[in-house]
This record gives C-alpha cells, sequence and structure tokens, in this order.
C-alpha cells in the first residue's frame, strides 16, 4: 500500500516506511522526528521544474508532463518501490500540505501504483503521455 503525507503529519504507526521525496531534509525536523525510512532526492521534481511552478510560470499540465519525463530515468526505484509496497506500506513525503493536490508525491504515487508498471514499460522506449 502507498499514502502520501506532509512532513509536517504527525508520524504514525500505519505509515510504514517513510520515504521523503523532496529535495532537501526539512529544517528544523530532525532525523529522528522525521522517522525516515529513506530519502530519495532523485524522485523529487527538478530545481527548474519546482522553481517554474512557484513562479507559475507554467500550468499544472505542464509540470505533470516535465515530472513524468524526468522520472523516466528513475524507473528502476519506481518499480522497486512498488515491490517493497506490494508487502508492506510506505508513505511518500514532501513539504506541502497533505490536501493540496498539486504535488509531487501524488503523481509519484500513480507511478508506483499500477500504473507504474506502465509507465516503465515505456520509459526505456517513446513515453505515450495520457
Amino acid at each position: 500500500m502507498i499514502s502520501t503525507k506532509s512532513v509536517y503529519d504527525p508520524v504514525e504507526e500505519s505509515d510504514g516506511d517513510r520515504i521523503l521525496v523532496s529535495r532537501y531534509r526539512p529544517r528544523g525536523l530532525s532525523k529522528e522526528r522525521l522517522s525516515l525510512a529513506d530519502h530519495l532526492k532523485d524522485l523529487a521534481p527538478s530545481v527548474e521544474l519546482l522553481r517554474d511552478w512557484k513562479r507559475q510560470e507554467i500550468s499544472w499540465d505542464e509540470y505533470q508532463s516535465r515530472y513524468h519525463d524526468g522520472m523516466q530515468k528513475q524507473c528502476q526505484v519506481i518499480t522497486e518501490l512498488a515491490r517493497k509496497a506490494e508487502s508492506r506500506t510506505i508513505t511518500l513525503l514532501c513539504f506541502e500540505k497533505e490536501e493540496d493536490p498539486c504535488c509531487h508525491r501524488h503523481l509519484l504515487k500513480k507511478l508506483i501504483d499500477k500504473e507504474g508498471q506502465h509507465f516503465c514499460r515505456y520509459a526505456c522506449g517513446a513515453w505515450a503521455h495520457r
């Protein structure tokens, strides 16, 4: 199972393996407080992509497209997370509030879910955006 949370949400036993998928670790929150199983920086959006989004220079559709393009190189990690999620809960963590639908961790969750199998089949060849 895959879930998502903000790094500022409380740690719960049901989180399973807590994986930070942001480029940087949050200031003011200790590693102990975060209770991380892993920090996968390469699953975060590129600095350029995040900058363009925060400056409102691109639409959400453009953000999604560019994020998916960037994740083509991370297919092996995405596949490993999908396998891990088959046997235990993993929780993807980012800075944005959980209620914010415009966060890459929600896109990543979809890639790791069953859609991820489709994504990874095409990552090495032609990528068909949906």
